[in-house]
């Protein structure tokens, strides 16, 4: 309709003004009106024509135009000149130190964690499709979801101060500073509430918690915590539904060490919590097949190794017609071998750690693994807090027996920094359903986001920068040089850096913990530092902007290398930071009262 009345306007050449209306009302009307005829011409009408030979733009010929009669117009002449001058080289220098904005640099495309969304390979699609087809549909969504109440009943635990809420704010305060609050609930001491003994899990019953989720079996039956075994029907509903997502979580994380360790390339595998054989499908899509000579899966079901026998059958050979040649499954992990040589070089315990009853057959299950590794030691889990703190129990127990570092996600091998805070170290990985688990799970959506927590450790001291040959400094080349020579210089004419330099600095970049705010002139991270903290960095574009572009692009889980423009810590990180330190009573300030009374 506005168009229309905007071409009526220009057909009759006169503007139709309203009879009441005020001044501005009136003059943003007209200059409206005039925009929308203008839109109805074509745009090379208003392209600017080539400059006419006799009009040049040079600083001579712009200044010459001015009036130089007097001497107060040549006073202005000259003041302009000069400010021309200025002009021109300040812009020049500008130009020449801001430097060329790359589209991610070396080092940030190296600490990418993010690797989009994970698909399963088609021939281990096809081979689950035909293991679940000839199965009941009907039981097969039945033991589904008797497998979702035990991880959602499990997945509830939330260990002490957790999450959000009063309850737990007032149980951090407990544990930081040792107050004794009045419970609103029971009109009773906090002292008369039974405490949780070191890693018990209980369900915390306090103000404020939300209450146990009913049952999908059952519904209207509050859940409790439990655990199950798996059968045939397990299995079968397990490999049909929460396969695509593990698989997602495992290949992203193997996928990182190979590309942190490059020259890391294992030969024997063992992977504890095998299932159906997850592990050994993501590490046959990371690294070479003909170099891996050993695996070993083990799970205390019997139907699992007998599923993931026959999922490893069904495979059709690939082109090479390369396969691990050694293969075994066992129901019980092996004590740690005497013998260095029988160890393997990446043991792996994928959602294994929370399905385990007791911490202390936990603590023993991590050291057994650990006799068992040769090299590099995986550990992953779910991502609620209660499975993080698994993990980081676990990473702790390891680092404390020494010789061995962190390689992932920490950049260090300080205690868990969110430790005495209502946040816990995880991540996420999106991973396409297949039809056979869109029709398990009855949902229309193709797509899944698991959420996982993870730890690497491998053996020996850490990596330094001093560890690192030195090599020859060469100075930065042309811009044609750089462009014939892409592999080893920058757009800008700088050397590159090499992967094994990046793999050591790696080590001192801070991880992204939490997926960052990406606002209108600067980006916020929250990340874990070198030293064991856990800051907020905000990035402008006037600050610097290869950063802020990075940043931009920055993703949940990925080593940021920059430095920011400011630095702030969030409250209850600073509250948990000021818990650790040693506590100092100050004085109490004497009355003047007080002072009189004395004197």
């Amino acid at each position: 309709m506005t168009l229309l009345c905007a071409a009526t306007r220009l057909t009759t050449n006169r503007l139709v003004v309203p009879a009441v209306r005020t001044t501005t009302a009136y003059q943003r009307w007209v200059h409206t009106t005039r925009l929308l005829n203008l839109k109805q011409v074509p745009d090379t009408i208003w392209l600017k024509p080539p400059a006419p030979a006799s009009l040049a733009t040079s600083k001579t010929d712009r200044l010459s135009r001015l009036p130089q009669d007097t001497e107060g117009d040549m006073e202005v002449f000259r003041s302009l000149e000069s400010l021309d001058e200025c002009v021109r080289d300040l812009y020049e220098e500008s130009v020449r130190t801001s430097g060329t904005i790359l589209r991610g640099t070396d080092e940030v495309r190296f600490g990418r964690k993010y690797i989009g969304m994970v698909n399963m390979p088609l021939p281990i699609v096809a081979a689950i499709d035909r293991y679940v087809t000839p199965l009941s549909k009907r039981t097969l969504r039945h033991d589904y979801l008797r497998i979702a109440d035990s991880l959602r009943s499990t997945g509830q635990l939330t260990p002490r101060g957790k999450g959000k809420g009063n309850a737990a704010a007032r149980q951090r305060r407990q544990d930081v500073y040792g107050e004794e609050e009045e419970d609103e609930a029971l009109g009773s001491s906090s002292r008369n509430t039974p405490m949780l003994l070191p890693g018990e899990r209980v369900e915390v019953i306090a103000t404020g918690v939300r209450p146990a989720p009913d049952s999908l079996v059952n519904p209207g039956t509050p859940l409790k915590p439990h655990t199950l075994e798996y059968g045939r029907g397990e299995t079968a509903a397990y490999l049909a539904a929460c396969t695509p997502g593990t698989y997602g979580a495992i290949y992203n994380i193997l996928a990182e060490l190979s590309q942190r360790i490059p020259d890391f390339t294992p030969r024997s595998v063992m992977d504890f919590g095998s299932g159906p054989g997850t592990a050994l499908w993501a590490i046959q899509e990371v690294w070479p097949t003909e170099k891996l000579e050993k695996y070993q899966g083990i799970d205390v079901s019997e139907d699992m190794l007998l599923c993931a026998e026959a999922i490893i059958a069904d495979i059709p050979v690939s082109e090479d017609g390369q396969r691990v040649r050694d293969i075994k499954f066992s129901r019980y992990l092996p004590p740690s071998p005497s013998d260095p040589q029988e160890r393997h070089d990446l043991v792996v315990s994928a959602f294994a750690l929370s399905e385990l009853p007791t911490d202390s057959m936990r603590k023993t299950t991590v050291e057994t693994l650990w006799g068992h590794t040769a090299d590099t030691l995986v550990l992953v889990d779910r991502g609620t807090p209660d499975s993080a703190r698994m993990i980081s129990e676990a990473r702790d127990q390891i680092l404390a027996l020494g010789d061995c570092f962190t390689v992932a996600p920490l950049p260090n091998d300080l205690p868990d920094p969110t430790i005495l805070t209502p946040a816990w170290i995880h991540f996420s990985q999106r991973t396409q359903r297949p039809g056979f688990t869109m029709l398990t799970k009855q949902s229309k959506s193709n797509v899944e986001d698991l959420r996982y927590s993870y730890a690497i450790l491998r053996r020996g001291t850490r990596p330094t920068m001093a560890s690192l040959p030195k090599q020859a400094e060469e100075e930065a080349v042309g811009l044609s040089v750089a462009e014939a020579n892409p592999e080893k210089y920058l757009p800008t004419g700088e050397l590159r850096k090499t992967t094994q330099r990046l793999a050591l600095e790696a080590y001192q970049w801070p991880r992204i913990i939490l997926p960052p705010m990406k606002r209108k002139g600067h980006v916020v991270i929250d990340v874990s530092t070198v030293n064991g903290k856990v800051e907020r960095w905000t990035f402008t574009k006037t600050h610097n902007k290869q950063s802020y572009r990075d940043a931009r692009k920055a993703s949940w889980g990925d080593l940021f290398p920059h430095t920011p423009k400011s630095i702030a810590v969030r409250p209850h990180f600073a509250a948990a930071e000021q818990a650790k330190e040693p506590q100092v009573k100050k004085n109490r300030k004497v009355r003047r009262s007080e002072a009189r009374l004395s004197e």
